[in-house]
């Protein structure tokens, strides 16, 4: 499967396709629209992984970077990367009551 990176400019991010490399990295399931764990941590370059086991699709947004993952299906996963250290919130822009921090080492 081919790997697909994009890149915001200059904020130092990226958006990562999970099934290659979520192995490597943290993971966050949602489940009953609640992220578990709520709060992640990841070193900085390492993929964040979230997979959807609820019905509903999901979608994670990370305000202060104004990215956002692709639309999360179902038994679907999709990753973001964050060469930066630092704290960033983050939340579900489909249902934005779901929030959760992510603290890059």
């Amino acid at each position: 499967r081919a790997l697909t990176i994009a890149f915001a400019a200059g904020a130092g991010v990226a958006l990562v396709s999970a099934p290659l490399l979520a192995q490597q990295g943290a993971s966050v399931t949602i489940a009953s629209f609640k992220f578990g764990p709520e709060n992640v941590s990841a070193n900085a370059k390492t993929p964040i992984t979230w997979t959807n086991k609820d019905g509903a699709p999901h979608q994670i947004a990370v305000a202060t970077k104004n990215l956002k993952t692709a639309v999360i299906s179902r038994d679907q996963s999709k990753a973001l990367t964050i060469a930066e250290p630092g704290r960033y919130d983050y939340i579900c822009s489909i249902h934005p009551s779901m929030k959760g921090k992510i603290v890059v080492k």
